[in-house]
């Protein structure tokens, strides 16, 4: 394997990107992913593919020869620092993005598996197209690079989001869900040596996840397992099954007995009283006439407002109607029985003088 390389001018540049958005903010999956590659392509790892011609992808070396470990490191390896330093500023800003909206372990999943699925369906681009054309180019042709992976990605968070009008290269207006055809053919006119079929197998991989099964198939082993998502300066926690520290249990059914470590709790504040009981019993202290006593508080203080002078001495039970015998007690409750004789008299007499 060759020496390290020496940072140049592009690690510089990208270096001072992440400074700028905040190492904090960006989460860990998409400052993993640019930190390995940034390792791979100055060699401080060291990896028993040092050529870059060892791992690139094409239909020629996987499809007819059976190099089958290009399908898995291809996208990570770079071509040169410029190179490298274009795909991973695409990667800052599309995974802050993504990362933020699906989670980081969901995150590392998709960019695993987009990388593996873009190179595969490059080489069967290759094949097909051989077959069609007659031109040996493209099965030939050996690519490498996170390109094709960021188109895939630039899939996904176009539709993730509401469409609106992106201006491709700051000039030409398209709609987002579109620019990624409209970036296929000018980076292709650009840059007449960057990988077509690999950008079109990125952009395909994407739409597999979009709008075909792939997303479902994705889902199958991730169903029971929690995601965790990343927030800027602080960690979090989404979890597909139950939220953390909260279980849920089945409410007993109604009128079932309290659980078997309060049993004794319950018996102590019923007496053993069933409920048809309690109710009964319940009724019969309503029926009954007592007089309540005062509380400390109302004993010590005095209430606030002015009240009526009997009425602290107020009796509980009605008082005997008033009479000559006791004329100094008050009637406070007035005598029925000589209520109605009273007002019995006078429609008797209105009556004998309507007749008159």
């Amino acid at each position: 394997m060759r020496g390290q390389r020496a940072p140049g001018l592009a690690i510089g540049l990208l270096v001072a990107q992440i400074l700028h958005m905040g190492v904090d903010r960006v989460p860990p999956v998409t400052l993993g992913a640019i930190a390995a590659q940034v390792a791979i392509f100055l060699r401080l790892v060291k990896l028993p593919f040092g050529d870059i011609h060892e791992v690139c992808v094409s239909s020629l070396n996987v499809w007819y020869r059976g190099d089958w470990k290009r399908l898995f490191l291809a996208s990570f390896y770079h071509l040169d620092e410029w190179h490298l330093y274009f795909n991973m500023v695409s990667m800052l800003w599309k995974g802050v993005n993504l990362e933020r909206r699906l989670g980081s372990a969901y995150f590392a999943y998709m960019v695993l598996v987009f990388s593996v699925l873009t190179n595969a369906i490059l080489v069967g681009l290759g094949v097909i197209a051989e077959e069609i054309l007659h031109d040996h180019s493209y099965i030939s042709t050996c690519a490498a690079g996170f390109s094709g992976v960021l188109f895939a990605l630039k899939v996904v968070a176009a539709h993730l989001s509401p469409p609106t009008t992106q201006y491709v290269m700051n000039i030409i207006p398209v709609n987002s869900r579109l620019a990624c055809w409209a970036e296929l053919l000018l980076i292709h006119i650009l840059v007449p040596n960057s990988s077509f079929v690999g950008h079109l197998a990125g952009i395909l991989v994407g739409l597999l996840y979009i709008k075909g099964p792939l997303k479902y198939i994705m889902h199958i082993p991730m169903q029971s397992r929690p995601s965790y998502t990343y927030h800027s300066q602080r960690s979090g926690f989404r979890g597909t099954a139950q939220p953390t520290g909260f279980r849920r249990t089945a409410a007993p059914p109604t009128g079932a007995p309290p659980p078997q470590e309060n049993q004794q709790a319950y018996h102590d504040l019923t007496g053993g009283l069933s409920e048809e009981e309690q109710m009964a019993r319940a009724m019969q202290d309503s029926m009954q006439n007592f007089e309540p006593s005062a509380s400390p508080m109302e004993e010590s203080h005095p209430p606030p407002y002015p009240t009526h002078p009997g009425f602290g001495s107020m009796p509980t039970h009605p008082p005997p109607p008033y009479s000559e015998v006791n004329p100094t007690q008050p009637n406070l409750y007035p005598d029925l029985r000589s209520t109605n004789e009273h007002n019995e008299e006078i429609r008797r007499r209105r009556l004998e003088r309507f007749n008159r």
